[in-house]
């Protein structure tokens, strides 16, 4: 009895259909190139906190990716309490894809209980961010800073 091994896919085609293989060192190479004090008072990048001006449960990973990179991890948790959690997952399926990838076999898919368990985690957290967002008086201040919505609505009024 022979066995046959699966025909090995060509690595751009591997790339194209698990963007993280390059996404996540990527990422990491932008982090690393950026220093903390750049992107701590930097601008806005969230679309929901632009169109909402209220944060996300992502909000607060590019700091803190930027933070983890230079070994500034208080700072990381004080930017977002998940980033280290989301990143020993991303680094984990990365070095095992890695791993795989060099003795030839398919790529790894993240056990779905893990996915679901770091959504969860993700949903709670950003409960408590918008519990303590809420909760903080003058959270009407930051919303009409931070929206774009309502900072054109403020433009147009005061135009006409």
């Amino acid at each position: 009895m022979t066995t046959t091994t699966p025909p090995h896919k060509p690595l751009w085609t591997q790339l194209k259909a698990q963007p993280g293989l390059w996404a996540i060192p990527l990422a990491l190479a932008v982090a690393l190139a950026l220093e903390l004090p750049q992107v701590q008072e930097g601008p806005i990048l969230c679309v929901f906190r632009l169109s909402f001006g209220v944060p996300c449960a992502g909000c607060g990973l590019t700091r803190a990716t930027v933070a983890l990179v230079h070994g500034e991890w208080r700072a990381a948790l004080g930017f977002n309490l998940l980033a280290p959690l989301w990143w020993a997952w991303a680094l984990g399926w990365w070095g095992l894809a890695v791993v795989r990838r060099a003795r030839g076999r398919p790529l790894p898919q993240s056990p779905r209980w893990l996915g679901a368990t770091m959504l969860l985690l993700l949903a709670v957290f950003w409960a408590a961010r918008l519990i303590d967002f809420f909760g903080t008086p003058g959270w009407q201040d930051q919303v009409a800073r931070d929206a774009l919505p309502l900072r054109l609505w403020t433009w147009l009024k005061a135009q006409g």
